[in-house]
């Protein structure tokens, strides 16, 4: 009961679709972030794999990136725009994170909002067209699987945060776990040429990340949002090659 307890907190956490539970063990909840990945993947795909938008896969691909946005609560996005906010400013250490922390948005921030919906939209839109449905329920595992990696790799800089509190779950083990479920996601969900190609485009944006939070000192939950925002759009876009 205790794996369905971490499963429920993963789920409250990172979407819409679970219960807020009181006091969780977000370290424990690490390994799950794949699962919940899978059940908000397949939440979104299933509809359109039923004839959902049919005939119409530019509204399609608009109703997945929306529906990924209100599920999630656009926290990942919010990440993802902060990152981009920091980083275009050419701060580095304690200011780059103050300008991440601001809750006004610059450019550069807008412009990666722009990137991640449009991307996501246009990206989902192809696959529909191309009958490749199942590749926009293999996104989000990857991108959860990918904000795993990323904490394995900078489990020693950790920031305050809530990001903080998972770091410790990040370990040799439960990483090799999440990414093997990922791997089996893809092989089941996409293929295995997919699938390498959306690995190798999502180990890209986690080197990048990392050494972006290296070179500032630290890594926190804005980060992570980054991660999942990055490798979704590696999903989708190796699901096309």
């Amino acid at each position: 009961m205790k794996l369905f307890r971490n499963y429920l907190a993963a789920m409250g956490f990172l979407t819409r679709l679970g219960p807020a539970v009181p006091d969780p063990d977000m370290a424990a909840c690490v390994p799950l972030f794949p699962v919940v990945g899978a059940t908000l993947g397949l939440a979104m795909a299933v509809p359109l794999a039923l004839g959902l938008f049919a005939g119409h896969p530019l509204a399609g691909g608009f109703a997945y990136a929306v529906a990924n946005v209100w599920l999630t609560r656009g926290l990942h996005i919010d990440g993802f725009a902060d990152v981009a906010d920091a980083w275009g400013s050419l701060a580095t250490g304690e200011r780059f994170f103050a300008i991440m922390k601001d809750s006004r948005i610059g450019a550069f921030g807008g412009m990666a909002i722009v990137v991640a919906l449009a991307g996501a939209m246009l990206l989902a839109g192809e696959l529909l067209a191309g009958d490749r449905v199942w590749v926009l329920a293999f996104a989000p595992v990857l991108g959860r699987a990918g904000a795993v990696a990323l904490m394995h790799v900078c489990r020693d800089i950790g920031r305050p945060g809530l990001g903080s509190l998972c770091l410790p779950g990040a370990s040799r083990f439960n990483t090799g776990l999440a990414l093997a479920v990922t791997l089996l996601a893809g092989l089941a969900l996409c293929g295995g040429f997919a699938t390498l190609w959306s690995g190798a485009l999502a180990g890209l944006v986690v080197w990048k990340l990392s050494r972006l939070a290296r070179r500032n000192g630290g890594v926190n939950g804005d980060f992570l949002g980054a991660a999942i925002v990055g490798c979704e759009l590696a999903a989708l876009l190796g699901g096309l090659v």
